[in-house]
């Protein structure tokens, strides 16, 4: 009986060496396929312009050809579920952002992911900021003069729509101001900033892809962005924090890869290491920059991780004191 269970345990001993062989060899040789990467948005959507402004650089490095695949749908979680569901061998990325990892597991009633749970953060690439506008036909200046103007008369603000970073940006500011404002959300960026320059809405937050075209062409004037920097393109624009608003910097739609849990580390780190190789190209950084993108800082993925879950909570609390909810 002892023969029989020495044998067993060999046996064991045996497969697990030859599985943790196996898996140091997949990640030593990784990759030898092509990589795909999921935007869980439709083309031509802020995602999916990133993923294809990074992705033929990424691939020279990777000597792998890269695929995006846009599978959009639910806000932006049925793209997210499918990645979390994938096999854990760094052939299946996603495109993670503020919207999917952060606020739709609150704001839709059920999600097929776990953000902590399923998803290892691999790189952090590139953030944009909200800027605070109203229409250039209003007599508002300043921050301080619309919250003057609030005082004196209910407002209202529009974003693209319930659980939007507009529309939970604009509560965060309702809320520091303490002065009401009845939200006017819109069917998308575009409706929501048209709104603003047809003088039908008092102000509102602003991407600012979305805010830039109106603001050169005179039909709506910048108050302060949210970025704790002012913007390069925008050097007249103050930010929120200078007028002592406080943590409209978290507020940036930011954009990272990120994989399954199962994915090993080793992988993790070689494509996080080539994402940033990427981002540093300055060929990259001044096309992120025209359309629209602050480029990250280099980030270890572990701080990639850690901003996720510091993103978690924030907008967790933003979501539950709107009251928005989808079902």
């Amino acid at each position: 009986m002892r023969m029989i269970i020495k044998a067993l345990s060999l046996v064991l001993a045996s497969i697990g060496i030859f599985i943790l062989s196996s898996h140091k060899l997949s990640a030593q040789t990784y990759p030898d396929k092509a990589i795909t990467i999921v935007v869980a948005y439709t083309p031509g959507s802020a995602n999916d312009t990133l993923v294809r402004i990074i992705s033929p650089d990424l691939g020279k490095l990777l000597n792998q050809n890269i695929i995006v695949d846009n599978k959009p749908g639910a806000g932006g979680s049925i793209g997210t579920g499918f990645v979390a569901k994938a096999a854990g061998d760094g052939y299946t990325l996603g495109l993670g952002s503020t919207a999917t990892l952060a606020i739709n597991p609150v704001l839709f009633k059920k999600v097929s992911y776990s953000t902590l749970k399923d998803f290892k953060g691999v790189a952090y690439l590139a953030s944009t900021p909200n800027i605070l506008v109203v229409p250039a036909s209003s007599p508002v200046k300043t921050v301080k003069e619309l919250v003057e103007l609030m005082a004196k008369k209910r407002l209202n603000y529009s974003s693209p729509g319930n659980g939007t970073t507009q529309h939970l940006t604009g509560v965060l500011f309702v809320n520091q101001v303490g002065l009401p404002a009845e939200h006017i959300p819109f069917k998308g960026p575009a409706e929501a900033i048209v709104s603003i320059a047809a003088g039908d809405v008092d102000f509102g937050f602003a991407s600012l892809a979305s805010a830039i075209p109106q603001m050169k062409a005179g039909k709506i004037r910048g108050l302060a962005v949210t970025s704790l920097n002012r913007i390069s393109d925008l050097p007249d624009i103050p930010t929120m924090e200078s007028f002592g608003y406080k943590g409209f910097e978290k507020t940036a739609v930011w954009f990272g890869l990120i994989v399954p849990a199962s994915t090993p580390d080793a992988i993790v780190e070689t494509l996080h290491q080539n994402a940033m190789k990427t981002i540093q190209n300055p060929d990259i950084r001044k096309r992120l920059v025209g359309a629209g993108y602050d480029p990250a800082s280099p980030m270890p993925a572990a701080g990639f991780q850690n901003l996720i879950k510091d993103q978690v909570a924030f907008w967790k609390d933003l979501v539950s004191t709107s009251g928005a909810s989808i079902d």
